[in-house]
Protein backbone atom coordinates (compact mmCIF):
# COMPACT_ATOMS: atom_id res chain seq x y z
CA UNK A 1 0.00 0.00 0.00
CA UNK A 2 1.13 3.42 -0.94
CA UNK A 3 1.45 5.43 2.08
CA UNK A 4 3.15 8.84 -0.02
CA UNK A 5 1.48 12.38 -0.50
CA UNK A 6 -0.42 11.70 -3.67
CA UNK A 7 -4.50 11.99 -3.24
CA UNK A 8 -4.79 8.41 -3.62
CA UNK A 9 -2.35 7.31 -0.86
CA UNK A 10 -3.94 5.37 2.17
CA UNK A 11 -2.66 8.47 4.28
CA UNK A 12 -5.45 10.79 3.12
CA UNK A 13 -8.23 8.69 4.59
CA UNK A 14 -6.00 9.36 8.13
CA UNK A 15 -6.70 13.19 7.22
CA UNK A 16 -8.87 15.34 8.85
CA UNK A 17 -11.23 16.82 6.04
CA UNK A 18 -13.48 20.14 6.46
CA UNK A 19 -16.77 20.25 5.73
CA UNK A 20 -17.88 22.42 2.16
CA UNK A 21 -19.75 24.83 4.66
CA UNK A 22 -16.39 26.09 6.51
CA UNK A 23 -14.66 29.32 5.16
CA UNK A 24 -12.15 31.49 5.95
CA UNK A 25 -12.18 35.04 6.84
CA UNK A 26 -11.47 35.48 3.15
CA UNK A 27 -14.68 33.62 2.41
CA UNK A 28 -13.01 30.91 0.33
CA UNK A 29 -13.11 27.32 1.78
CA UNK A 30 -10.36 25.76 3.65
CA UNK A 31 -8.21 23.39 2.47
CA UNK A 32 -7.62 20.13 4.32
CA UNK A 33 -4.26 20.41 6.26
CA UNK A 34 -1.47 18.77 3.80
CA UNK A 35 0.34 15.59 4.38
CA UNK A 36 3.51 17.42 4.75
CA UNK A 37 1.91 19.60 7.78
CA UNK A 38 0.93 16.59 9.42
CA UNK A 39 3.95 14.73 9.04
CA UNK A 40 5.95 17.85 11.13
CA UNK A 41 7.99 18.79 8.48
CA UNK A 42 8.08 17.11 5.27
CA UNK A 43 10.79 14.06 5.24
CA UNK A 44 9.56 10.91 4.18
CA UNK A 45 11.07 9.46 7.88
CA UNK A 46 8.97 12.27 9.62
CA UNK A 47 5.69 11.34 7.37
CA UNK A 48 6.27 7.39 7.77
CA UNK A 49 6.84 7.91 11.80
CA UNK A 50 4.32 10.23 11.95
CA UNK A 51 1.92 7.92 10.33
CA UNK A 52 2.98 5.09 12.60
CA UNK A 53 2.34 6.83 15.56
CA UNK A 54 -1.68 7.71 14.97
CA UNK A 55 -1.79 3.54 13.48
CA UNK A 56 -0.59 2.87 17.30
CA UNK A 57 -2.62 5.33 19.01
CA UNK A 58 -5.66 4.11 17.17
CA UNK A 59 -4.63 0.60 17.84
CA UNK A 60 -4.53 1.25 21.29
CA UNK A 61 -7.56 2.71 21.71
CA UNK A 62 -10.05 0.21 20.06
CA UNK A 63 -7.85 -2.51 22.36
CA UNK A 64 -8.61 -0.87 25.28
CA UNK A 65 -12.47 -1.34 25.24
CA UNK A 66 -12.75 -0.70 29.48
CA UNK A 67 -10.41 2.29 29.10
CA UNK A 68 -8.57 1.52 31.67
CA UNK A 69 -5.10 2.85 30.35
CA UNK A 70 -3.96 -0.73 29.57
CA UNK A 71 -4.45 -3.45 27.14
CA UNK A 72 -5.01 -6.60 28.93
CA UNK A 73 -4.40 -9.91 26.75
CA UNK A 74 -8.03 -10.92 27.38
CA UNK A 75 -9.03 -7.38 25.66
CA UNK A 76 -6.60 -7.80 22.69
CA UNK A 77 -7.57 -11.30 22.23
CA UNK A 78 -11.44 -10.73 22.42
CA UNK A 79 -10.90 -7.56 20.07
CA UNK A 80 -8.63 -9.19 17.93
CA UNK A 81 -10.36 -12.29 16.92
CA UNK A 82 -13.72 -10.76 15.31
CA UNK A 83 -14.81 -11.75 12.16
CA UNK A 84 -13.77 -8.59 10.04
CA UNK A 85 -16.40 -7.02 7.11
CA UNK A 86 -14.40 -8.89 4.82
CA UNK A 87 -14.96 -11.89 5.75
CA UNK A 88 -11.38 -12.57 7.52
CA UNK A 89 -11.06 -14.16 10.51
CA UNK A 90 -7.77 -14.13 12.48
CA UNK A 91 -6.54 -17.62 13.84
CA UNK A 92 -5.97 -17.48 17.71
CA UNK A 93 -2.40 -18.35 16.93
CA UNK A 94 -1.68 -15.49 14.64
CA UNK A 95 -3.01 -12.94 17.43
CA UNK A 96 -1.46 -15.05 20.39
CA UNK A 97 1.70 -14.53 18.60
CA UNK A 98 0.96 -10.63 17.97
CA UNK A 99 0.08 -10.35 21.67
CA UNK A 100 3.83 -11.91 22.28
CA UNK A 101 5.35 -9.15 20.48
CA UNK A 102 3.45 -6.27 22.30
CA UNK A 103 3.88 -7.84 25.74
CA UNK A 104 7.62 -8.18 25.77
CA UNK A 105 7.40 -8.45 29.49
CA UNK A 106 4.91 -11.31 29.39
CA UNK A 107 3.19 -9.76 32.19
CA UNK A 108 -0.47 -10.13 30.05
CA UNK A 109 -0.98 -6.41 30.39
CA UNK A 110 0.14 -3.42 29.00
CA UNK A 111 0.40 0.42 28.95
CA UNK A 112 -0.11 3.45 26.17
CA UNK A 113 3.46 3.49 25.75
CA UNK A 114 4.77 0.09 25.97
CA UNK A 115 1.62 -0.59 23.23
CA UNK A 116 3.21 1.65 21.15
CA UNK A 117 6.57 0.64 21.16
CA UNK A 118 5.62 -3.70 20.86
CA UNK A 119 2.90 -2.35 17.60
CA UNK A 120 5.98 0.08 15.96
CA UNK A 121 7.93 -3.67 16.35
CA UNK A 122 4.80 -5.28 14.52
CA UNK A 123 4.45 -3.06 11.83
CA UNK A 124 7.07 -1.70 10.27
CA UNK A 125 5.91 1.81 8.03
CA UNK A 126 8.06 3.37 5.60
CA UNK A 127 7.26 5.59 2.79
CA UNK A 128 6.03 3.83 -0.42
CA UNK A 129 4.90 0.72 1.38
CA UNK A 130 3.93 -1.52 4.07
CA UNK A 131 6.38 -4.28 5.16
CA UNK A 132 3.88 -6.30 6.38
CA UNK A 133 -0.10 -7.35 4.98
CA UNK A 134 -2.53 -5.68 7.01
CA UNK A 135 -4.08 -9.50 7.44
Amino acid sequence: MRVGSGADSIYQLFLPRTKPESVSGSGLPQAAPSIRSIGGGGSDDSIAAAFQARLAQSSFDRNDTNNDGFVDQSEFIENNMKTRADGYTPKLEDVQNTWNQIDKDGQGRVSEEEFKDGFSSTLKVSVGHFDKPLR
